[in-house]
């Protein structure tokens, strides 16, 4: 690899160098299983990792392929493979995966999406909704503020939705004991579980409201404080080699 010529400004070489490792791991990867699953021999088993097996035609759909992908679908493999046919396309589909991870952040999306399992867009359209309330309410100054205001609007759709359920489970209840009154005369208290589950569903409640108060509060107290600058660091724009560094630790 040591003649591929890939390079991105060494504004953080931390990302660089841990982009590097997780290329050269792909590769372990993809090889050992071209050596240990299809049984070539090492020499076939690196081409056949590094995509160097194919001819321009298929390489060129491998391109196709991968820069069609959605950007959650997209492996390391991939970017592993494209690094050996085009440098330079890999190096601009990492940078088109970092752009949509901060369009995902900014929109709200990021989050909405770890609370969706099994979400109905409405429970989506919900949280936008309380997001936008609360940004539109406080606009937040800098990404941390804005990762606090989206935790306020998870804690507050939480305390809802344990809320209602607090409701349906005890209205339920309520329902059902009226009912026998009405045909029997006479009433049961609720069984243990049934009550365990209110209460639980009561204390879910409390700890997401509670979570949403602290949120609020810290938010409060960052904008009291302001801004903290702990000095400046110039940095030569310096260039590297990421090729390289996957090159090295292959070795």
């Amino acid at each position: 690899m040591d003649d591929l010529q890939t390079r991105v400004p060494e504004e953080n070489p931390n990302e660089a160098r841990s982009l590097a490792s997780e290329l050269s791991h792909a590769y372990k990867q993809m090889s050992g299983f071209y050596r240990d699953q299809m049984h070539l021999e090492p020499c076939a088993a690196d081409q056949a990792a590094r995509g160097l097996d194919r001819t321009p035609e298929q390489a060129l759909d491998d391109l196709i392929r991968i820069r069609e992908r959605a950007p959650d679908q997209v492996t390391w493999g991939d970017l592993q493979r494209l690094i050996h046919f085009d440098p330079h396309e890999m190096v601009a589909l990492w940078d088109d995966l970092k752009s949509e991870a901060r369009d995902e952040l900014a929109s709200g999306r990021r989050t909405a999406q770890a609370l969706a399992w099994n979400g109905r867009p409405l429970d989506r359209a919900r949280f936008l909704a309380t997001q936008d309330s609360f940004s539109d309410t406080t606009p937040p100054q800098n990404g941390i503020e804005a990762a606090l205001l989206d935790t306020a609007a998870e804690a507050f759709g939480d305390h809802l939705y344990w809320s209602e359920l607090v409701h349906l489970q005890a209205g339920s209840e309520a329902a059902s004991e009226r009912d026998s009154l009405e045909r029997h005369g006479s009433w049961s208290p609720a069984r243990l579980s049934t009550a365990e589950a209110i209460e639980q569903s009561a204390k879910m409640a409390e700890r997401a409201h509670a979570r949403f108060l602290r949120t609020i509060a810290a938010l409060g107290e960052k904008r009291r404080a302001g801004p903290v600058f702990v000095g400046q660091v110039n940095i030569a724009p310096q260039q590297i080699n990421i090729a390289r560094l996957v090159s090295q630790d292959d070795e």
